[in-house]
């Protein structure tokens, strides 16, 4: 009894003291009752700010929580600096400004050199602004800061680094389609500022094919210079060394020349109406609509974030409550006027819906649009979004180093040092009136672009009862450069002539119309960043569509199906629909097959014509040139046997999209057609992955099930 008033009289004597102290806790009957104090006077510390003879503006902030030490440098850099045929090379310059070197260090020692110490050095280019991040134990500052001063004044753009970074781009726009959303954000943006407004132009395969060393070193000759730079220090040191150690580093570095900058304008607007992306591979519609917005330094900007908090930027408003909770219509519903610094922002309401769904999805924001405006927030509402405002303040600056990063961007945008101080004394400000005002002043329901990105079928109502439906073009253009001669009679002539040769070779006209399915069981080599893969792959082909895979690979079985506009993989990780793109890389695959192109060797839509000679492994060859169905690619034919040697196209690889070229070899007849029985590919010169034939089967029995859908994954080998 003893040891149990022991333990219980602690806790009786805390519920006593509480108890005792807020009396007023135990009397309130509902929340609403609470009283809470005003919110105390916030004090944002204020970094100390010098400036050096050849320019650079530094703040310095101390913060010896940790032994660490960070620095953010922004510099005067845009991506919308880059030459309009060179769109990437923003990108491409930050990732290679760290990743190239420097004249003392390579890429690969940089990382080795800051993976000994837990460190990093980050580079990045923007449409505002270029930067670096680093970050480091603070006994390792000194070492680190040298390295960091030779990657952002010296830095060596290895050509092999470039490189990488270009593949890397380029798969990012072989893949930009395969996301609903980012498709959306897209061709939204370009429909608001126009199609080839730095602010909305994307990099494209030619763009990014253009783009050479010697562009790098001009950028950084022309923008990273130190009167363009701010450098931001915070962390665990001393003001007075700190800044000695920063001017031993930089101090020396001559100024850079006076380059004016002019922000791109922005000259157009969306035109009002109805878009439409067809992407097949979706079960939901993507929609947004709006109109352009407004600059960060815009005077209504403090009642806008007010107006932005009861429209769609939480649980509580508007959109969240009527869109998604009382209709039921949005998996994710968003809306505001959005602002950025140097430009304007957009204002846009987006949403995810069911299919069956999409004009009611539409039809719901429409109403919400409307009611913002005529039905502008309520005192209680604006209280509510102020309440969420401030109380979350706090929150975004909790820490001396996101203080800094806001100082630099105020220093570097030209805004007062005490903006965000001021912060919450100006939405503390806005009234209802306010509110009210800048709702009717910036929405305008009649000048909204409307863009749906979705499946053809199973909407609840045609787009076009809401007017006049433009469709949205996302094809992904191909490379600009290696433009094949233009064609002339001769050249077709003889193209045609040696396309009849590789009928021939493949077993003549009568053997390869005859083809219908084929199985074929290989193993492959698959070369890749971690080192060689080898997998077994049965493939099943039904003609003229159709296809299936079964790799058994290191991770388990996967299942891969083509069957025309569908596509589907499944594994251990389950069923998958393949995306647009995956599923024509796929199409284009089985299209190119030399056995494919004979079968169509009737078809309007074949092209020929020959190129060229090329010797492939000591054997010489006649090169032409098939165009098919928007696919190119070339074939190196050896004129004695028919027989394919070689092929070359654009495709998609482990490392990203580039210039493939099959080589084949170990030709050998099956059932009155020839097969080669090994094969080798390269991409952009690279090895990408062999191939050994073991069995091919010539119009084996297939049960056309095995092309349709599961409604489950199946389990894995190792899982049977």
């Amino acid at each position: 009894m003893k040891r149990l008033l022991r333990l219980a009289l602690p806790g009786l004597i805390a519920a006593a003291a509480l108890a005792l102290a807020a009396p007023g806790l135990a009397q309130v009957k509902n929340h609403k009752q609470l009283k809470f104090p005003a919110m105390r006077p916030f004090t944002v510390p204020q970094p100390e700010r010098t400036v050096l003879p050849n320019g650079m503006v530094v703040l310095l902030l101390e913060d010896h929580e940790l032994p660490l030490i960070q620095i953010n440098a922004v510099v005067r850099a845009t991506a919308t600096q880059e030459p309009a045929d060179k769109v990437g090379l923003g990108a491409i310059f930050g990732q290679t400004l760290r990743t190239g070197g420097t004249r003392n260090m390579t890429g690969d020692q940089l990382d080795d050199f800051l993976e000994a110490r837990a460190a990093t050095i980050e580079t990045s280019v923007g449409d505002e602004s270029a930067g670096a991040a680093v970050s480091c134990l603070t006994q390792d500052f000194p070492e680190v800061l040298k390295v960091f001063a030779e990657v952002m004044r010296h830095p060596a753009f290895a050509d092999e680094k470039i490189k990488i970074a270009k593949n890397q781009l380029s798969s990012g726009i072989a893949r930009r389609n395969d996301n609903p959303q980012a498709i959306m954000n897209r061709e939204f943006e370009k429909l608001v500022y126009g199609a080839s407004s730095p602010w909305a132009r994307t990099a494209e395969y030619a763009t990014v094919e253009k783009i050479t060393r010697d562009d790098l070193l001009d950028f950084h000759k022309r923008y990273f210079v130190p009167n363009r730079i701010i450098l931001g220090v915070t962390g665990d040191f001393d003001s007075k060394t700190m800044a000695g150690r920063i001017r031993e580093a930089f101090g020396d570095w001559d100024k850079g020349g006076d380059v004016k900058d002019v922000a791109p304008a922005v000259t157009a607007q969306a035109k009002p109406g109805i878009y439409y992306i067809q992407k097949e591979d979706m079960t939901q519609s993507d929609i947004i609509m709006g109109h352009l917005g407004i600059r960060r330094d815009d005077p209504d900007f403090f009642a806008v974030e007010v107006l932005n908090e009861t429209f769609g930027g939480s649980f509580a408003a508007r959109l969240f409550s009527n869109v998604r909770s009382k209709k039921g219509l949005a998996y994710s519903v968003r809306g505001g006027v959005e602002s950025n610094f140097t430009y304007p922002g957009t204002f846009n309401c987006w949403m995810t819906t069911k299919t069956e769904t999409t004009a009611a999805g539409i039809d719901a924001l429409l109403v919400e649009i409307d009611a913002i405006v005529n039905k502008p927030p309520t005192a209680a509402e604006v209280q509510r979004a102020k309440d969420s405002i401030l109380n979350s303040f706090v929150f975004n600056f909790d820490s001396k180093a996101k203080i800094l990063r806001q100082q630099i961007n105020y220093e570097y945008f030209g805004f007062p040092s005490d903006y965000l101080a001021r912060y919450r004394q100006n939405i503390d400000k806005v009234t209802v009136e306010d509110v009210a005002r800048v709702a009717k002043k910036l929405i305008h329901k009649d000048q909204l672009a409307i863009l749906v990105v979705g499946p053809s079928k199973g909407q609840d109502r045609p787009l076009d009862s809401f007017g006049k439906v433009a469709k949205v073009d996302i094809t992904i253009p191909e490379p600009g450069g290696g433009a094949a001669p233009a064609a002339t009679a001769d050249s077709v002539a003889k193209g045609k002539a040696l396309f009849a040769k590789m009928v021939d070779g493949l077993g003549g006209p009568a053997a390869v119309d005859g083809l219908k399915t084929l199985r074929t069981v290989a193993t492959a080599n698959l070369k890749g960043p971690m080192g060689e893969v080898s997998l077994k792959a049965v493939t099943t082909t039904a003609l003229p569509d159709r296809m299936r895979q079964e790799i058994m690979s290191p991770m388990g079985e996967i299942v891969m199906v083509l069957a025309g506009s569908e596509g589907f993989s499944s594994s251990a990780r389950g069923l998958e629909i393949l995306t647009d793109s995956r599923r024509a890389d796929l199409l284009k695959s089985l299209r190119r097959q030399p056995i494919y192109l004979a079968q169509h060797r009737n078809d309007p839509e074949l092209k020929v014509q020959h190129i060229g000679q090329e010797t492939v492994d000591g054997t010489s060859t006649e090169v032409l040139l098939i165009s098919f169905l928007g696919d190119d690619s070339k074939l190196y034919v050896d004129p004695a046997t028919g027989r394919v040697l070689r092929q070359a196209y654009r495709g998609q690889g482990p490392a990203g999209p580039g210039e493939v070229v099959a080589t084949y070899a170990d030709f050998r007849q099956v059932n009155g057609l020839t097969f080669a029985f090994k094969s080798s590919r390269t991409n952009n010169g690279e090895p990408q992955d062999s191939a050994v034939t073991e069995e091919i089967t010539v119009n084996p029995p297939v049960d056309q099930a095995m092309f349709v859908k599961p409604e489950t994954a199946p389990a894995s080998a190792g899982q049977r």
